[in-house]
């Protein structure tokens, strides 16, 4: 249902803020700035997420689980479909979040939210532990393996 409501209603408002950005700097200046956007876009696209790939590779080379670079990976990724998408909306929305500061709070964001959604779904004793003080029991009593290593939040 979400994903319909957002596909009536981010062409509509694409179309609105182009219009209202076309009143006032003029129809050419407002296509070219489009283009502008998504081209500025699909560059950091690029140095983006070679960054981030750069940095999961350092992290598996360490030994350690790449969970920040994964979801940064994400992000980029969604960054990227977002500048590719003609409009002003989109490619705001997609600038933002290849902005590493946007994408940190983005990334803080959902891993509170996946954090949540994954405590409310434990069930009995075959959960995986969540806090350092379940790993440590689970690992006494042998039930089964951490969802990160200790000393390597996600976020």
């Amino acid at each position: 249902m979400v994903v319909v409501a957002l596909l009536v209603l981010v062409p509509i408002l694409e179309l609105a803020v182009f219009v209202q950005v076309a009143q006032w700097i003029g129809v050419l200046e407002a296509a070219l700035l489009l283009a502008a956007l998504s081209l500025l876009g699909c560059w950091l696209v690029k140095r983006q997420g070679t960054a981030v790939w750069r940095e999961g590779r350092a992290t598996v080379a360490a030994g350690r689980i790449p969970g920040r670079a994964v979801v940064d990976g994400l992000l980029v990724t969604v960054a990227a479909v977002l500048v590719l998408v003609p409009g002003f909306v989109t490619a705001v929305c997609g600038l933002a979040l290849l902005i590493p500061a946007g994408r940190d709070l983005v990334r803080t964001l959902l891993i509170r939210r996946w954090t949540a959604a994954a405590r409310s779904r434990r069930v009995g004793s075959d959960a995986l532990p969540v806090t350092s003080r379940e790993r440590s029991e689970s690992l006494q009593l042998g039930r089964g393996g951490a969802v990160e290593p200790p000393g390597e939040p996600l976020g």
